[in-house]
């Protein structure tokens, strides 16, 4: 019995199972979306790589250095200022060892309004080699002048490994021309900014690395006079369009506890009386606000200058978004939501499929229209003899 390819099963079936296949292809289709700056972050990323390639040269990788990037310390040294226990730490040190912290840290500056040739004041530490590093990364990327002090001490899994100190980091990166900035001043850090929680030992070996650098030694008689001499030292250098925090350096966050509880991110000069702006929700709030504005953090927004508080990362992240940089399987450089935005379908895999199917049906359709033609014309020879 005569049927066309339209009618018959296999054709049918063949038919159904390629439009399936379009479905599922169309349904599980994306469209990524670059984000405006994504060239500046991939740029800062590319600095970064580069300067990890340059640290870990020669050093022995810590099995906690998920990233092998070099910059994740020891548990424990003669200049650790903190020993920590708690993973959560360690994994907000290491989401800013991988160079997709540049890309971040990229944000916050653009949210900043910061622009090509603007000098920016920088507290850096021991503690947070990683964000150190991107920082400068983003900042050469951005054109920016950083203007840095820096506090040597380091807590758990930061710069405290011997020949490993974030001054001598520092000066590495500069020497094989990475970044042309340099500390203009460095103090002990740790309590009170001068080391009150470190053995004597602690303290000698690092002002000898501070003494090798030939770096300026802030180390004064108390913290408020180690406030007051790093502000000057700021002053005397230049005007600034943002301070940006890294770590919980007395100076830069203010003595005591409180400065473990203020957020992350970005501090508008405007809100700088609101403690609720500061701090996590806390009962203490308003007693720690008072050390507060005794820091350097404070002095900046009361010159109505931004500032950066790179802090609390792991809240941080969680805060803007990007939390899959707390995920080492999901880190990956130069992917996700930092660099570009992803919607549902695309438009391209809609069309394709669209067109696929017009044009598989119409030839199967043609193909039949031909063969039922074909089969007519011959019924009528056959009906004429």
């Amino acid at each position: 019995m005569f049927r066309p390819q339209i009618q018959r099963t296999r054709i049918l079936f063949a038919l159904a199972f390629v439009s399936l296949c379009l479905v599922y292809m169309v349904s599980n289709s994306k469209t990524y979306i670059n984000n405006f700056n994504i060239h500046k972050k991939y740029l800062a990323v590319d600095i970064m790589v580069e300067s990890i390639n340059i640290i870990k040269k020669n050093k022995s990788i810590s099995p906690s250095d998920i990233y092998k990037t070099g910059l994740i310390g020891d548990a424990n040294s003669d200049i650790t200022t903190i020993q920590y226990k708690d993973s959560l730490i360690l994994q907000s040190k290491i989401a800013t060892t991988n160079p997709n912290f540049s890309a971040f840290i990229i944000d916050l500056l653009e949210e900043s309004n910061l622009e090509k040739g603007d000098s920016v004041a920088v507290s850096m530490t021991g503690s947070f080699p990683g964000a150190n590093i991107a920082v400068l990364s983003a900042c050469k990327a951005l054109g920016l002048n950083p203007v840095i002090i820096s506090s040597l001490g380091s807590s758990s899994w930061g710069a405290n490994t011997i020949n490993y100190s974030w001054l001598e980091i520092e000066k590495k990166l500069n020497d094989n021309d990475i970044f042309n900035y340099q500390s203009i001043g460095c103090s002990i850090g740790g309590e009170n900014d001068l080391g009150d929680n470190l053995s004597d030992d602690g303290i000698e070996l690092i002002e000898e690395i501070i003494a090798e650098s030939d770096v300026l030694f802030i180390n004064e008689s108390n913290l408020d006079k180690n406030i007051s001499k790093k502000i000057n030292l700021f002053d005397e250098i230049m005007n600034y369009s943002a301070f940006i925090n890294i770590g919980g350096n007395a100076s830069s966050l203010g003595p005591g506890k409180g400065k473990s509880y203020i957020k992350g991110g970005i501090i508008n000069p405007i809100l700088k009386d609101d403690s609720s702006e500061i701090y996590f929700d806390n009962e203490n709030s308003e007693l720690f606000y008072k050390d507060f504005k005794k820091s350097i953090s404070y002095y900046f927004l009361d010159k109505n200058i931004p500032v950066i508080n790179i802090k609390n990362i792991n809240s941080l992240l969680k805060d803007y978004g990007v939390e899959y940089l707390l995920d080492s399987d999901a880190n990956k450089i130069k992917e996700g939501k930092l660099y570009y935005d992803i919607e549902k379908f695309n438009v391209k895999t809609v069309w394709f499929a669209l067109i696929a199917s017009v044009i598989m049906s119409l030839i199967i359709g043609l193909y039949s229209h031909y063969e039922i033609r074909k089969k007519m014309k011959e019924d009528e020879v056959d009906s004429i003899i």
